[in-house]
């Protein structure tokens, strides 16, 4: 399932979202996700309303940006869960063509019903630092990030992302992602495949286990509609696993006030 805020680095992170602020509106954004469970093992229908905040301060300098979303699936005892992310970010102008982010982001998920606990990753607090640049060519950004997991148990992590986006909208970016506690090891490899247009977005996103045996495949496609939302996508798990290959298909549209 897609979360509410996108990954801090989007490729455009340098300055899309500073952009975005300077339109009117409240910065609010509230929808509902439609989620369908493993369609190839057993169809599971969940509902997923959600509510998000996102705003610049400070002309431009100070991203604020929070979302909260909380699951419903129908299946027996209609288990029930919450999930919560806060992001704030300070930008430093180092020049007309580079900016230095320093970013905090926090997020929670919990089960709610039938038992309150963990679910997910659990909960997560999560420092980075971000270098994008303006070139000719198009735009490059670096990331250095370290989560922190803080419930249900304590672990360290590392990952480093390193992304391009062409003038012409075409981006893509590679992070490797390192397990530092309780375990040192290589964790997983991401990749994103991105074209963003006027009315639409359309991703493909590649993860690789440690040892690039096992693959999630998740393409990913948002269209827009004035101040409306909608997208559409699906999750291919377990590719190349011992275990029979997920397909979790999703949807979903919010309004943006």
């Amino acid at each position: 399932m897609k979360k509410i805020l996108c990954a801090l680095f989007s490729l455009l992170v340098t300055c899309g979202f500073a952009a975005a602020q300077e339109e009117d509106g409240l910065g609010l954004s509230a929808g509902v996700e439609l989620g369908f469970g493993d369609v190839a093992d057993k169809a599971v229908f969940g509902v997923t309303p959600l509510l998000a905040y996102e705003r610049s301060f400070l002309d431009g300098a100070l991203d604020v940006a929070g979302g909260i979303e909380y699951t419903f699936t129908f299946e027996d005892g209609v288990p029930q869960e919450l999930f919560a992310e806060e992001d704030i970010g300070y930008n430093l102008f180092l020049n007309d063509t580079s900016v230095l982010t320093f970013n905090l982001h926090n997020e929670n998920n919990v089960s709610t019903v039938p038992d309150f606990g963990d679910a997910g990753d659990g909960s997560i607090f999560e420092p980075s630092v971000i270098y994008g640049l303006a070139l000719d060519a198009g735009e490059l950004a670096f990331v250095l990030g370290f989560p922190i997991g803080y419930h249900p148990e304590i672990t360290f992590g590392a990952y480093a992302t390193a992304g391009f986006v062409f003038p012409f909208g075409f981006g893509v970016e590679a992070t490797a992602n390192l397990d530092i506690s309780p375990e040192v090891g290589y964790a997983e490899t991401n990749v994103l495949l991105s074209y963003g247009a006027d009315l639409f977005t359309v991703e493909l996103e590649i993860d690789a286990d440690g040892e690039f045996k096992v693959y999630t495949i998740s393409p990913y496609l948002e269209w827009y509609f004035g101040s409306w939302t909608v997208w559409a996508g699906v999750d291919f798990g377990n590719i190349g696993g011992e275990e029979s290959i997920s397909v979790e298909p999703y949807i979903g549209v919010k309004y943006s006030f």
